[in-house]
């Protein structure tokens, strides 16, 4: 597959740290602030997205986790243990066949779907796209499985997977004061993570301090990931207005 027009628009950053990294981190991202802002999401989401892009990717966007035969030639995926990167090909492989009736209709086939995650937010094709089931844009071909490589695009995705996260009855079931974007960046993670308020879980002790970690290198005070999260968005328009 010819390799798209904005992979060499950032080649990211394969590690950072401090005050310096974070520099350098940023310098590198292709104005990712801006691009949340485009979508109409609330400002309250900004600090979350850098570190969700911390996290999974370093702010680079041919990153990625999974099945390093399946990914696109021009992707970076990560050098984990093999059953890190199996796990979470499966992962992207029960994404796709949860929904097989309706990405069967993409002219892309299944094994562009189960690589594993991608992109700066490590996003799974098949949840990314959820949006477009069913539209003249996945039988057309106008939304792939690796725009979660895509900055703009892929932004689009976080943003609205976000938006879906929070009308899920885990979100809305956590006590008020638990509402907050770390509870978002457990969804992230698993939706079913949300409800874990009280970390018993320990994925989610991992979840809090990986992010907390993040926020630091970032510049950010550990208070922004317990900012309440806004549930009305009244400038958002939805994915598929941003991406018809």
């Amino acid at each position: 597959m010819e390799v798209p027009r904005w992979v060499w628009i950032t080649t990211g950053v394969a590690a950072v740290g401090g005050v310096v990294g974070a520099v350098i981190w940023a310098a590198r991202s292709p104005g990712y602030e801006r691009l949340i802002t485009k979508t109409g999401a609330p400002a309250g989401l900004g600090p979350l997205a850098a570190v969700q892009r911390y996290t999974e990717s370093r702010g680079n966007p041919k990153a990625g986790l999974g099945r390093p035969e399946l990914f696109p030639t021009w992707a970076e995926p990560r050098n984990a243990r093999r059953d890190e990167q199996l796990a979470e090909s499966e992962a992207a492989t029960i994404a796709y066949d949860r929904n097989a009736e309706f990405y069967d209709d993409s002219p892309f086939p299944r094994r562009m779907w189960i690589f594993g995650s991608g992109g700066p937010y490590g996003l799974i094709p098949a949840n990314a796209l959820s949006p477009w089931r069913e539209t003249d844009a996945l039988r057309r071909g106008k939304v792939t499985p690796y725009d979660v490589f895509n900055p703009w695009r892929s932004t689009v995705f976080f943003v609205d997977y976000v938006w879906r996260l929070i009308q899920r009855s885990e979100f809305k079931s956590l006590p008020a004061e638990s509402q907050h974007w770390l509870a978002i960046k457990r969804g992230l993670a698993s939706p079913s993570l949300m409800a874990d308020h009280e970390e018993i879980k320990p994925r989610s002790r991992t979840v809090r301090q990986r992010a907390t970690e993040a926020a630091k290198v970032l510049g950010f005070s550990e208070d922004v990931l317990y900012e309440r999260v806004p549930t009305e968005w009244p400038d958002y328009p939805g994915a598929t207005e941003l991406l018809p």
